[in-house]
């Protein structure tokens, strides 16, 4: 038996604890209503009819998943030509680029889509720089969703997972994140577990005073004020709020913002017109979320 064969399965398969995020892209099942097999196509006219037709459809899906790449991608590169970094004496650049780097994968499947960190990587010193990113990228991802006409919901949780194959997470918080966004966050918005808020408040509650801890804490606390309960009692990733605009959308916050609001305007003047009243509810109470929390000029 060589040395790979003896490894135990816990080594080999990496069960991690896992913060993921689950996020669904609103409206597709009635976007899909009434389309069935895809007949042959003959002519060149026809095919170029086809992909019109269903643009609208897969459009926002390939928008949601670039975007979504390019946030990761920010977040992950490294920034060796840091204004920060460069004040630091040399010594401590080694130390300040541990404390840079992060992992968040990004996993696709239909309309939705798993943003997700291990919490276990030893490589990682700083696990809460993933956490952040999510944060901010999801939180991103609602406020562009809005603005642009195509709006998604989602769900942040904290539990064990394995990656079955690189970038393919399976576990139970795959299942726990989902079952929150189908269940419970029911309209535009990101619902946050209550594990995951006892994650946060274990960082925040470390004592350790070297620099890496000391950073992972302040990333714990920052995070904590990204947070806000709802109406319903849920707790929801507060995107609006004034600490979301200092960490993460800054000058772009107050377009994003009004942009966002105007749709959710016209979707509860809509729904209520249509006396749809599921929906007119649920964009009601968005609409009640964005005046309680307009931006402050700067």
């Amino acid at each position: 038996m060589n040395a790979a064969e003896s490894r135990s399965e816990s080594d080999i398969f990496g069960f991690f604890n896992y913060c993921a995020c689950f996020i669904d892209l609103l409206g597709q099942r009635d976007a899909l209503r009434g389309q069935s097999l895809l007949h042959l196509i003959s002519r060149d006219g026809d095919r170029a009819k086809f992909v019109e037709a269903v643009k609208p459809i897969i459009g926002p899906i390939l928008a949601l998943q670039k975007r979504t790449n390019q946030m990761v991608q920010t977040i992950v590169q490294p920034r060796p030509e840091s204004p920060k970094r460069a004040d630091l004496p040399p010594e401590l650049h080694a130390e300040w680029d541990a404390m840079q780097q992060t992992r968040i994968t990004n996993q696709f499947w239909s309309d939705g889509l798993v943003a997700f960190v291990s919490l276990g990587d030893r490589e990682v010193k700083c696990p809460m720089n993933g956490i952040f990113g999510l944060f901010g990228v999801v939180g991103s991802e609602c406020l562009i969703g809005l603005g642009s006409g195509a709006p998604i919901r989602g769900a942040i949780d904290v539990a064990w997972g394995v990656q079955l194959r690189p970038g393919e997470l399976y576990g139970a918080v795959i299942a726990r994140a989902y079952e929150l966004e189908s269940q419970y966050a029911q309209y535009p918005r990101i619902v946050v577990s209550s594990e995951t808020v006892g994650y946060l408040q274990a960082q925040c509650a470390t004592t350790d005073q070297d620099n890496l801890s000391q950073y992972n804490r302040a990333l714990a606390q920052i995070c904590m004020t990204m947070l806000l309960r709802d109406i319903d009692g849920l707790t929801i990733l507060h995107y609006l709020g004034d600490s979301f605009r200092d960490n993460v959308s800054r000058d772009q916050h107050i377009p994003m913002y009004n942009d966002a609001k105007q749709f959710v305007l016209d979707q509860y003047t809509l729904h209520r017109k249509a006396a749809n009243s599921k929906l007119a509810f649920r964009y009601h109470q968005l609409l009640h979320y964005f005046e309680n929390h307009a931006p402050s000029p700067t």
